[in-house]
């Protein structure tokens, strides 16, 4: 097979098993669900990816390596509030340009098993990293709250309003964010004004 025919192929089995982890969850779609979608035998989609978690693998890195580079950037922002723009409008960015991807690790607990533990461990890695970029420096126990809170609201809804498009979804997540920390620094979300990040 030609370089270019097997990056095809590699290339439309990765968005197939998107298709159907999405669809039936990863647990539940098999080696063999993905061939079929794609029109090749078994044994030929072995040739391309040892396993299931491979597959799985190649879809959700550049994703994931994605929000890494978001939250390395922010940590270099001047200010805390930069750097609190930078981590929830680089996260909801990301996510929002890989919606199905993220729709799988956040809604598809069959994809936390032993054969991503390392790739689901980067996840939460990526994601304590960001609350803490949140919280400040020295935050108390209310202020990491707060910023836990604030990067949920702005990404676990992504997976549930798939219907909304993007910008305005961008731009709710982003002022809900903005509300929940505000009140944890004592700012205009603290009496139900919504102010800058």
């Amino acid at each position: 097979m030609a370089p270019n025919e097997t990056s095809g192929t590699r290339l439309r089995i990765i968005e197939a098993a998107r298709e159907l982890f999405t669809a039936q969850t990863y647990r539940a779609a098999s080696m063999r669900d993905v061939a079929v979608r794609v029109g090749i035998s078994k044994p030929s989609l072995y040739h391309h990816f040892r396993s299931k978690g491979e597959i799985l693998d190649c879809l959700v890195r550049p994703p994931i390596d994605r929000l890494d580079a978001a939250i390395q950037d922010a940590a270099a922002a001047p200010t805390l509030a930069e750097v609190r723009q930078r981590v929830l409008g680089g996260c909801v960015d990301v996510m929002l340009g890989h919606r199905e991807t993220m729709v799988l690790l956040l809604r598809d607990a069959s994809v936390y098993g032993d054969e991503t533990t390392e790739l689901m461990s980067r996840v939460a890695g990526i994601t304590g990293r960001a609350v803490e970029l949140l919280a400040g420096p020295d935050p108390d126990w209310r202020r990491r709250v707060r910023a836990a809170q604030a990067f949920a609201a702005a990404t676990d809804p992504i997976s549930h309003l798939p219907d909304v498009p993007d910008d305005e979804l961008r731009d709710e997540l982003l002022r809900g964010a903005s509300a929940i920390l505000g009140s944890a620094d004592g700012g205009p979300a603290a009496t139900g004004a919504a102010g800058p990040l």
